[in-house]
């Protein structure tokens, strides 16, 4: 199944989307929505994850000066 989600949905009804808007996964069966809600927390996990750990565009989370010492 296809979840379409876009701009022209409002609020949701059900409580199961994670964004606070319609996403369609009110029609999904009990397991779908299990693994739609999993990989949507996985991804989320995953970009902050990203966000932390490169930081200013190092993995170290410093940013160069401009004598090449991280700061």
């Amino acid at each position: 199944m296809q979840i379409r989600a876009d701009e022209t949905f409002g609020k949701c009804g059900c409580g199961r989307s994670p964004t606070g808007n319609c996403i369609g996964w009110h029609a999904l069966s009990e397991e779908a929505y299990k693994k739609a809600k999993d990989e949507y927390d996985l991804n989320e996990w995953r970009k902050t994850a990203g966000d932390l750990w490169f930081v200013g565009g190092s993995c170290t989370g410093g940013v160069e000066s401009d004598g090449g010492e991280i700061d």
